[in-house]
């Protein structure tokens, strides 16, 4: 079927569903059918997400994650807020937006067969946890901690393009940037031993955690068995 069809086949699918749910709430919801309007944010994040899962045979269809996932959850929250009434739900669920960006990349990346695109996906993924935990925790010190966070994203973004792409380049780059992570976690350290929240053990983790990661690229970058007997 031709791109151009298969498209216009998505969009007619989703006309259809806005008509046909309009008309459910019309007859059933009576004058509250007007909280169901988030519908057409939802289905213009299914009209966009939709085609990404053609890419398996035309790539070039994954790009489409990138705005349908975070639309898809805008409508969701939308959706949410309209019928519950419950309007605040933004003050605690924005951060979920961010996030929802973040799997947009790297669903682009995976059904595109991109490994760059891993890089924006873990950046703004990362960011995404952290202000979701700044965001419920009320702790939006943690940044003046968490900052290694930042160094460690990229390093683990240009790791997954190294593996992906075998690059020794991308893997030397992944290597120096976790590692400025680990200094940057160790400093943090010390100052996380006089937090009486709970990022006294979040950092400490994040140290043990990059310690693994340096751990197991060096076992990545051992040389191949037939390399060191040629040797």
């Amino acid at each position: 079927m031709k791109p151009e069809r298969i498209l216009s086949l998505i969009f007619g699918i989703g006309l259809l569903l806005v008509g046909g749910l309009s008309l459910v709430g019309n007859l059933f919801l009576s004058t509250q059918a007007w909280r169901m309007w988030p519908l057409v944010v939802l289905l213009a994040g299914l009209a966009l997400t939709a085609p990404g899962f053609l890419a398996l045979s035309r790539p070039g269809f994954g790009a489409f994650f990138m705005p349908g996932i975070p639309v898809l959850a805008t409508g969701g929250i939308l959706m949410f807020a309209s019928i519950t009434g419950n309007w605040e739900i933004w003050a605690l669920a924005w951060p979920l937006v961010v996030l929802a960006v973040a799997l947009g990349f790297g669903l682009s990346a995976i059904f595109m067969r991109v490994a760059g695109l891993a890089i924006p996906a873990i950046i703004i993924g990362v960011n995404g946890l952290v202000l979701a935990f700044c965001n419920i925790t009320g702790l939006w010190g943690a940044w003046a901690i968490l900052w290694p966070l930042e160094p460690l994203a990229v390093g683990l973004g240009l790791l997954v393009v190294g593996i992906a792409k075998r690059s020794k380049g991308a893997n030397v780059a992944a290597l120096v940037l976790i590692g400025l992570a680990g200094i940057g976690f160790f400093m943090t350290s010390f100052i996380s031993v006089f937090n009486a929240t709970m990022l006294r053990f979040a950092v400490p983790a994040m140290l043990v955690l990059t310690g693994l990661l340096l751990i197991g690229m060096n076992f990545l970058r051992t040389e191949s068995p037939e390399k060191l007997q040629a040797e």
